[in-house]
């Protein structure tokens, strides 16, 4: 589901000066919404159903991840802050990092930590004037 390599990434990445965002969720139909999205403004997007996806995805490009979004609950018990310290481990610490959930149960413990590791959370439905300002913030000092 990756747009990496596609011909609509390619023009997406000239315009965006080659930023990669990676999005990580589990679901089909909300992931290919965030890749229309953030290719709608110029990114080129890693859709990935899961970190071991997203990490494969971004082996197979020379552009370097400079964003991630993740789901916070994810398959097999799997995280977002979980996936997006993957990502952060494989590429670089200081790559922003913003973790969306919809789920009523998270523990404010949880949300607590994925702040204090540098991963904002947003809660669903995300607004997309926020998540565009959040990318705006985060590539600017790229």
């Amino acid at each position: 589901m990756s747009a990496i390599g596609s011909e609509r990434a390619g023009s997406g990445g000239a315009a965006a000066g080659g930023r990669v965002v990676v999005v990580i969720e589990d679901e089909a139909i909300v992931l290919a919404g965030y890749q229309m999205l953030f290719e709608s403004w110029g990114y080129v997007v890693v859709a990935a159903q899961s970190a071991d996806e997203a990490l494969q995805m971004l082996t197979a490009t020379p552009l370097p991840p400079g964003f991630i979004l993740a789901d916070f609950r994810l398959r097999d018990g799997q995280t977002g802050t979980e996936a997006i310290e993957r990502v952060r481990a494989a590429f670089g610490a200081d790559i922003p990092g913003v973790v969306v959930t919809g789920d009523t149960t998270v523990t404010v413990e949880r949300l607590r930590l994925a702040a204090s590791e540098g991963m904002p959370i947003l809660h669903k439905p995300v607004n997309g004037r926020q998540l565009q300002d959040m990318l705006t913030r985060s590539f600017k000092g790229a």
